[in-house]
C-alpha cells in the first residue's frame, strides 16, 4: 500500500472514531424525584429541555419505574402515569434546544395496563403543523424501549425540537399508561476548525505521499554493473623487446 493510500485510511479511522464518540444525550428525564401533585412543567434531569403536561386535566401520578432506556447510571426510580378516559387524546410537549447537535433520536421506556392507553403518537412540530413520526404501543406485561429515528426532520437540526406525545386508547377510567427514562440523543457537530484541521491533515498526508512517490520514481534503478560483478578484461598482451647482445 503507497504512503497517501496508507494516511488515506488512517485519517478516515480517526474521523469514523471521533464521529462515534460524538454521540449524546440531548434531554432525559427519568422522572424519578416526581411528586404529587405532578407540576405542570418537567426541566430535564440530563441535557437542556422542558417537558410540558398543561394538556391534562388531572389523571397524573407517579408510579414505579424502571432502568430501561435510561441514562447510564441512572437507577430505577419512579415513572410518570397517565390514568383515565378522560385522559385520551391529550399530550405531553417537550421542547429540547438543539444547538450544535444533529441526527436526533427520540426514545422512551413505557408500559401499560389491559385497559390503558394502547396508542402514544409520536408527533414533531415543523414551524406550521404537527408531523407524524410513529405511534408506539406499549406492553402490557413488562417494560419496554421503544425508538424513533428524527435524522430525516433536518430543520430541527442546530436548533430547536419541540415534540409531543399523545394519549388515545384507553377503555376504562382505570386504564393508564406509565412512561420512564424518556430521551432525545443526537451526534455533536464537529466545530469548524476541527474539520479544517482534519482537512488540512489530510492533504499534507497526500503531499507527503507524492513526494514519496516522487523520490521513490526518481532513484536510479540498479544497473547490472552494480549487481552483478565485472568481468575481467583480456589481459594485455605484452609486445616482447628483441633484445640483442652489443659486441664487447
Amino acid at each position: 500500500m503507497s504512503a497517501s493510500k496508507k494516511w488515506f485510511a488512517f485519517m478516515a479511522t480517526m474521523l469514523f472514531c471521533a464521529q462515534s464518540a460524538l454521540a449524546d444525550v440531548v434531554a432525559a428525564w427519568n422522572f424519578n424525584a416526581l411528586v404529587e401533585p405532578v407540576p405542570a412543567l418537567l426541566v430535564a434531569d440530563n441535557g437542556h429541555g422542558g417537558l410540558s403536561l398543561a394538556d391534562f386535566s388531572g389523571g397524573l401520578s407517579s408510579l414505579v419505574g424502571t432502568d430501561v432506556n435510561a441514562v447510564s447510571g441512572v437507577l430505577a426510580g419512579q415513572a410518570l402515569t397517565v390514568t383515565g378516559l378522560s385522559q385520551n387524546t391529550k399530550s405531553l410537549v417537550i421542547d429540547v434546544d438543539t444547538q450544535g447537535v444533529n441526527q436526533l433520536q427520540f426514545s422512551m421506556a413505557a408500559r401499560r395496563s389491559s385497559s390503558g392507553f394502547s396508542s402514544l403518537l409520536v408527533q414533531v412540530w415543523n414551524g406550521q403543523l404537527w408531523k407524524d413520526v410513529g405511534a408506539i404501543s406499549a406492553s402490557t406485561t413488562q417494560w419496554q424501549s421503544h425508538s424513533l429515528d428524527l435524522s430525516s426532520y433536518t430543520f430541527i437540526d442546530n436548533g430547536s425540537l419541540r415534540l409531543r406525545v399523545q394519549f388515545s386508547g384507553a377503555t376504562s377510567s382505570s386504564g393508564n399508561a406509565r412512561i420512564d427514562n424518556l430521551r432525545v440523543d443526537g451526534n455533536l457537530i464537529p466545530a469548524p476548525g476541527a474539520i479544517v484541521a482534519i482537512g488540512a491533515a489530510a492533504t499534507l498526508g497526500v503531499r507527503r505521499g507524492t513526494r514519496t512517490n516522487a523520490t521513490e520514481a526518481q532513484r536510479p534503478q540498479s544497473t547490472q554493473s552494480e549487481t552483478t560483478p565485472a568481468l575481467e578484461k583480456e589481459p594485455a598482451k605484452i609486445r616482447a623487446k628483441k633484445i640483442t647482445k652489443k659486441p664487447k
